[in-house]
């Protein structure tokens, strides 16, 4: 009874994300569309993303993950293991996309 619990909340949250991006995604678009079709907001080009993006982030991602392997030989209870490898990943992966942004300008 407990795991039909956890698949049933797992699948409420996940359902709830997308539906919060689908929605905000949509509405930032059809106010855009407004604003431009009004004349109030020029039409932007599109930022494009491009192959050093996509490498500095890959590269983030790589130095965090190989910090969480170093991390996994010390003797830590594994919850906080776990929070600590997620943290480091996510901040090197953030790292990589600020390096990615200096780069562009």
């Amino acid at each position: 009874m407990e795991q039909l619990e956890d698949i049933f909340a797992g699948l409420t949250f996940a359902s709830a994300l997308v539906l919060i991006v689908y929605f905000i995604a949509r509405y930032t678009f059809l106010i855009k569309k407004m604003l431009a079709d009004k004349g109030i907001l020029e039409p932007r080009p599109e930022s494009r993303i491009t192959k050093l993006d996509i490498a500095y982030l890959g590269l983030g991602i790589g130095v965090g993950l190989l910090l969480s392997a170093g991390l996994s030989t010390f003797a830590i209870e594994e919850k906080t293991l776990n929070l600590l490898v997620w943290a480091i990943v996510l901040l090197c992966g953030s790292g990589g996309l600020l390096m990615a942004a200096k780069q562009k300008k």
